[in-house]
């Protein structure tokens, strides 16, 4: 009976202890539950703290538990607590340990005050769970038992969870801080940031991207930047920046953008993609940065740099630059005026990179290279009196200083004084007899008597007159001081006599020359006449100083000259031939005259300049314009227009005969190769050609109609010339009559294509057809393309008309297909201005779309200068139709510039040898060896060749015999319509 007693008790016991373990778990959950909610709403970390110590103490029935962070100096801080009064305790000593430790509130190394209160609230037991925060203790959770040995191993397991949840509050309050500190950054950031998603919508800005665009947040968001474009930057070069960003790489550049008031801006833009797990790109994140301000200063920079070096060659004084040595026991030349190289007597290539004493020979000798090391060391300039230098390559005196610059280069500032110390020392031996003169000495002194005979010369004034002192002495001033004015050449007034008429000082008019002795030497002067009077105050003569400023007017005259003559080639500039042309018909209504005016335009200079270089272009330019200037007489004029045309002015001309003569040398002169970069170059020219005053009686008018008529010439073959007419001027007229027909002429469906076949001569077969346009005029007839396609082409014509022939042929093609018509490929020319559309690529392939023909049944035609224009753009565009499927050929080949470096890059199927080739291909060997080479330049360029233009049976032979790939030509087929184009691909097969 007692042992079943006992074992009620027992699962009594037990029973109530599960219970109470439930209890425990329920109330643990709750308190777990209740963190997580208040961390989701981000409440502040005390709160939640002191939440938990309420719970622990109001509801898990602790009397004392708290939260403590650990400060800086080791001492633990409650910041929530229960069960304690407020005051009791503040900062205090305690163990970190980085485990749960359980110990007696009255344990020494507990606080003292802890005893107290310990005592006081009847505290027996005490467990501290460390609170980690980045893997380090920042805090404890403390709680307290009034039962002794209260915590064992179970409720401190059963606790830890709590420990564990309030390191994640810990974590998630100190993920909160930073990321409130990260987007005050980004809200802070004087730099614009956008941030997007993967497709680039806009999802946030910060103020600065408010401020640098004038967009406010609301107004963007949702959107991408597309509102920012300008327009200055093209489509391609979104691509590019996509193509960066979508692979995952940060793209940098610098674009142009309009502000929401229209103003443009220049920018800095960072984009950086964001990716998930490192793999699909979720947001970007663009950094942008106003950087206008930054460019107009380095244009402000390039401009004061250009001055400061235009000031730097044009002054009189000298100027040489040195840097030290790596060594530092030398110094190197880093720059040098014009000024210095003539002193010096040494060329700029020579100076620079060159040690001091190879620019300074004796700057040893003279101590001066001692004084650099001294301004060097010091940086306080110094000064060098005049010294006496005599070299292999200079004689003379100088004088300046010496002084070190911020960026510790060395700088010599002199001026070569020979020309004074010489005038000092004459001076110094007259002093007793001329003392009043040397008093006023400038640079050359002459003095006259009351009467105005010449009593005194100093050395300046004896080189500049060509007197000697004792020669003039005695003379009138008038012989020895020989002036006149620059413009009419007559003499001029004497200052002497007026001065001593008047009694005061003259000063000479700003256009004095003075004439040598000798009669050959001229020299530009400024002089001053001032009275000399005795102690009386009585005037006893006057004295005459001036001074040399030729070198002021010729830098006058040299900048007159750059204003009126072209850069390059040094001839007159329109402006110059305008005012010559002016002064000719002047001169010609007179004299019953006739004057000529020739326009000059160079044939075929850009592909020069584009395949040799602006340097050779601009070195075949000064070419051209010396060897006009050799053929003309001495009072023509040879000026450039610009670009690769020059204008001709022939005055005083007899006879129309003798225009048309010049006009012959002047395109005869260019027959003869010229040399650039050491290779051969032949050049031919378009002569226009206008008379005075059957042309026009202004020099604009002339211009003009000379221009009309080298216009003519270009449309006539080239290399010739033409004098204008009336005709011409009407023929003009008829050319934009028909260029206004051409645009009715598309909208009416005007224009139909022709096909002429072309035949693989290995076995006859039809292997392709062309495509070429006629016009069905209804006024003027049936008009082949030599009427109309060069209209078409400089008015831009040729963009439409090339679009629908292109469509027009791939749509027929395509027909004949579905048509059960074996596959041929069909050739279409492209034009020069299609070929530089910058969608030419997408039309294609539109058409190509549209059509359904597939790409290997196109063949595109081009011309092979148009190749050559601009070899970059060329490959790119001809890889990108090449890799759709498209054949592509150079036709006219053999007419052009080629480079074969180049044309080995282009992704070439055919070379089209052109029908001047093989037009007198039977007559003339040349062409016979020509077209054989072009044949061997393909096959050793894995090419086809085709040749057009084949009218008989004898060049039909020859290019069989010599391995010719296909033909084309009115000896095999003539251009049909297409509703005559069947026969053709019935009968397959040409007996060839």
């Amino acid at each position: 009976m007692d042992k079943l007693k006992t074992n009620e008790v027992q699962l009594h016991a037990l029973a109530h202890a599960l219970a109470e373990q439930h209890k425990f778990t329920k109330h643990r959950e709750n308190i777990l539950h209740g963190i997580t909610r208040r961390v989701l709403a981000e409440q502040p970390l005390p709160d939640i703290s002191q939440y938990l110590c309420e719970e622990l103490v109001q509801t898990m029935g602790y009397p004392v538990a708290y939260v403590a962070l650990k400060e800086d100096n080791g001492l633990a801080r409650i910041v929530a607590q229960c069960g304690l009064m407020e005051a009791e305790i503040t900062s205090f000593q305690i163990p970190w340990d980085d485990t749960p430790q359980i110990y007696n509130p009255k344990d020494n190394h507990i606080s003292q005050t802890w005893h107290l209160i310990s005592e006081k609230l009847l505290l027996r037991s005490v467990v501290m769970f460390p609170i980690f925060l980045n893997n380090r203790v920042s805090g404890v959770l403390a709680l307290y038992s009034q039962r002794e040995e209260y915590f064992d191993v179970t409720r401190v397991e059963g606790m830890q969870s709590l420990a564990d949840q309030l390191d994640l509050v810990f974590w998630a309050d100190e993920a909160r801080r930073k990321l409130h500190i990260q987007n005050e950054a980004l809200v802070a950031d004087v730099h614009g940031i956008v941030i997007t998603d993967g497709s680039g919508i806009i999802l946030w800005a910060n103020p600065a991207f408010t401020q640098l665009t004038g967009y406010t947040l609301k107004t963007v968001l949702g959107k991408t930047q597309r509102f920012l474009r300008s327009g200055y930057q093209d489509h391609a070069f979104y691509e590019r920046l996509w193509e960066t960003v979508s692979a995952g790489q940060i793209w940098q550049g610098e674009l142009i953008n309009r502000r929401a008031d229209g103003t443009l801006y220049r920018e800095e833009m960072t984009i950086t993609p964001v990716k998930v797990r490192g793999q699909e790109i979720t947001h970007l994140v663009a950094v942008k940065q106003d950087i206008s301000e930054r460019a107009a200063n380095q244009r402000a920079l390039r401009d004061s740099e250009e001055q400061f070096r235009d000031i730097f060659e044009t002054m009189n004084s000298a100027v040489v630059v040195f840097r030290i040595s790596d060594d530092g026991q030398d110094f190197i030349c880093t720059d040098i005026n014009r000024a210095a190289e003539k002193i010096e007597n040494i060329s700029r290539r020579q100076a620079i990179g060159a040690p001091m004493v190879h620019v300074f020979p004796l700057i040893k000798e003279l101590g001066i290279l001692k004084l650099c090391f001294q301004v060097y060391n010091t940086g306080e300039m110094a000064h060098f009196p005049a010294i006496f230098f005599k070299n292999q390559r200079a004689t003379g005196w100088s004088e300046g200083l010496i002084y070190k610059l911020s960026t510790g280069n060395i700088v010599f500032l002199y001026d070569e004084v020979s020309q004074r110390v010489l005038n000092e020392n004459a001076l110094w031996h007259e002093k007793e007899r001329a003392q009043v003169t040397l008093a006023s000495i400038g640079d050359a002194v002459l003095t006259t008597d009351v009467e105005g005979n010449v009593s005194y010369l100093n050395s300046v004034a004896e080189t500049m007159t060509g007197w000697r002192n004792e020669e003039a002495r005695g003379l009138r001033i008038d012989k020895v001081f020989d002036i006149f004015h620059e413009r009419t050449g007559q003499p001029l007034a004497q200052p002497v006599h007026q001065c001593l008429l008047e009694n005061r000082v003259i000063e000479l008019s700003n256009h004095a020359v003075l004439r040598h002795r000798d009669g050959r030497q001229l020299f530009f002067i400024d002089d001053s006449a001032a009275p000399i009077r005795d102690r009386d105050g009585q005037m006893i003569g006057a004295v005459l100083v001036f001074h040399d400023v030729s070198e002021k007017r010729e830098l006058l005259h040299r900048l007159s000259h750059q204003a009126h003559h072209d850069a390059l080639t040094d001839l007159p500039n329109r402006q110059l031939f305008k005012e010559r042309v002016h002064q000719a018909i002047l001169d010609a209504c007179h004299q019953q005259e006739q004057v000529a005016i020739f326009f000059i335009d160079l044939d075929g200079f850009k592909l020069v300049n584009d395949t040799l270089g602006h340097a050779a272009g601009d070195s075949l330019l000064c070419q051209v314009g010396e060897r006009f200037k050799g053929t003309l007489r001495q009072q023509d004029t040879v000026a450039r227009q610009g670009g690769d045309e020059f204008l001709i002015l022939l005055p005083k001309l007899p006879s129309e005969q003798q225009a048309a003569q010049v006009a012959q040398k002047l395109l005869d002169v260019l027959n003869a190769p010229f040399q650039l970069l050491k290779q051969e170059v032949y050049l031919s020219a378009s002569l226009g050609i206008a008379l005075y005053p059957v042309d026009g009686e202004d020099s604009e008018i002339l211009i003009q109609h000379a221009d009309m008529a080298m216009y003519q010439v270009k449309a006539d073959g080239r290399n010739h010339y033409n004098f204008y007419t009336r005709t011409l001027n009407e023929r003009l007229a008829e050319r934009l009559a028909l260029q206004n027909e051409m645009r009715r002429a598309l909208e009416r469906k005007e224009f139909i294509l022709y096909y002429q076949p072309q035949y693989r001569l290995s076995d006859g077969q039809l292997c392709g057809i062309e495509a070429l346009v006629r016009w069905q005029h209804p006024e003027r007839g049936f008009l082949l393309p030599g009427t109309f396609i060069s209209i078409a082409e400089d008015s831009g014509l040729i963009l439409p008309l090339g679009e629908w022939v292109l469509r027009t042929a791939c749509a027929q093609n395509k027909l004949w297909q579905n048509m059960g018509y074996p596959p041929v490929r069909v050739a279409v020319n492209l034009s020069a201005r299609q070929f530089r559309q910058k969608d030419l690529v997408k039309q294609i392939a539109g058409i190509l779309e549209e059509t359904s023909l597939d790409p290997q049944w196109l063949e595109l035609e081009i011309t092979e200068s148009l190749s050559m224009e601009n070899v970059r753009v060329s490959v790119d565009i001809l890889k990108r139709l090449k890799n759709m499927g498209i054949y592509l050929a150079i036709d006219d080949f053999g007419t052009g510039f080629s480079s074969l470096s180049y044309l080995s890059r282009f992704s070439l199927n055919t070379l089209k040898i052109d029908r001047s080739f093989i037009s007198v291909l039977n007559e003339r060997l040349d062409r016979q060896a020509i077209v054989l080479t072009i044949i061997q330049l393909a096959e050793n360029l894995g090419l086809k060749v085709i040749a057009e233009g084949v009218e008989t049976q004898a060049q039909l032979d020859f290019l069989r015999t010599k391995g010719c790939d296909e033909v084309q030509g009115f000896f095999l087929a003539k251009p049909a319509p297409v509703e005559e184009m069947a026969p053709f691909f019935s009968k397959r097969t040409f007996h060839l």
